[in-house]
């Protein structure tokens, strides 16, 4: 009951929640005819996310009762969804006053992961967890997959505020659904008696974790540079729809590719399942991406259509595998701690990307920056896999 709850929630929340993102971007740059305004929007939801992470996760390893630290933080987050929903059906036209709701949504809907992450824990054995992140990562493409076509054919006669008012109704539906989650409540003896984690302490907890695993070193460096190269995906498709093929349309085409790979690998993920071990998924991704990358780097368009589907297909490998890792090889207790701190961490190297990688395509331009960085990380991942810096120890 539990898992299908969890299943069905989670596909509701992410079609929901696809359609908002896609309206409230279109939105600002409508309202304030400016790209530069989208990209301060996003900053400014970035860095909270980013720095409340090791705290929040603290919050919930400490929650005595997850359900309804689950169900509370969601009824924050669909009262600013109501809000910001309203205030654009109001037309009320001032980007800050959005920026300020957006931002009380981005706190309030950021315990939803760390709570997500430590029910999985609790509620299913470990020999479920593979199949099931599986199974949530097909659920989340296939809604965003789907959220993206609906936004992309209705968007020309349907209002943008129609799209914020079915994700704030699909979101109630979710609470609504949470609520029949059966979760024991935890002892006094059972709670964490540490201080709630800091702000700033992400780096450190990340640090205690690779220092006691240390067969998580090297997986954990290695997403880093390949989170910097994959950061400006959508400067990639932009620069290849508009400079290379001169189509603005194909960038709806690359985007809907890159999920139909995402989706594909998600479900090979789920249907291998534990026929392939989960450092044999590692290396098969880290392979997969620096070809993808030479693909798209060809100058044929269907190579680089093929490549888009490969690399879309290449990353659940490695997603779903970090996620299980940590899962299994984290304690119960500190479980949503580690996994925010972590994620935070190599999130905070998304600027690197999204601000060198586009500077180097203006000087070398886009085939020339895709072949190298397919070279390089061919090369990267050459020397990590002959060194057998993937370790077995990382199977649960």
């Amino acid at each position: 009951m539990n898992r299908r709850i969890i299943l069905l929630t989670q596909f509701i929340l992410s079609f929901g929640g696809g359609m908002s993102n896609i309206a409230l971007l279109t939105l600002i740059t409508k309202w304030f005819v400016s790209a530069n305004y989208v990209g301060l929007y996003s900053f400014c939801l970035f860095v909270p996310r980013v720095l409340l992470a090791t705290y929040i996760g603290g919050q919930v390893d400490r929650s005595k009762d997850l359900k309804r630290t689950l169900l509370f933080s969601m009824g924050w987050t669909a009262l600013f969804m109501l809000i910001m929903t309203s205030s654009v059906i109001l037309e009320v036209k001032h980007f800050w006053w959005l920026v300020m709701w957006a931002l009380f949504y981005e706190v309030a809907s950021s315990y939803y992961y760390p709570c997500l992450t430590k029910l999985l824990v609790v509620l299913f054995e470990r020999s479920e967890l593979s199949k099931l992140n599986a199974s949530l990562s097909t659920a989340v493409t296939s809604a965003n997959l789907f959220s993206g076509s609906v936004v992309t054919v209705a968007i020309g006669f349907v209002s943008l505020g129609v799209f914020l008012a079915i994700d704030l109704s699909l979101y109630l539906v979710g609470l609504v659904l949470f609520f029949a989650l059966k979760v024991e409540t935890k002892s006094s003896a059972e709670t964490p008696s540490e201080p709630p984690a800091s702000l700033w302490n992400g780096v450190k907890v990340v640090k205690s974790l690779l220092k006691e695993n240390h067969y998580l070193a090297p997986i954990f460096y290695i997403a880093l540079i390949f989170n910097i190269v994959l950061a400006p995906q959508s400067v990639y498709f932009a620069e290849l729809a508009n400079n290379v093929f001169h189509d603005l349309k194909l960038l709806g085409l690359c985007n809907t590719l890159f999920v139909s790979g995402f989706l594909l690998g998600s479900l090979f993920y789920r249907v291998v399942d534990v026929r392939l071990k989960t450092h044999e998924y590692i290396i098969w991704a880290l392979v997969l991406v620096p070809l993808a990358f030479g693909l798209i780097g060809a100058p044929a368009r269907w190579s680089v259509y093929g490549g888009i589907v490969l690399l879309g297909f290449a990353i659940p490998l490695y997603n779903i595998s970090t996620r299980l890792i940590l899962q299994t090889k984290v304690s119960k207790e500190t479980v949503a701690t580690v996994s925010n701190s972590y994620y935070a961490l190599l999130n905070a190297t998304q600027p690197i990307g999204l601000l060198g990688f586009p500077y180097l395509i203006s000087l070398w331009g886009i085939g020339s920056v895709l072949l190298g960085s397919a070279a390089l990380l061919g090369l990267l991942t050459l020397g990590v896999v002959i060194s057998r810096q993937i370790s077995a120890e990382l199977d649960i």
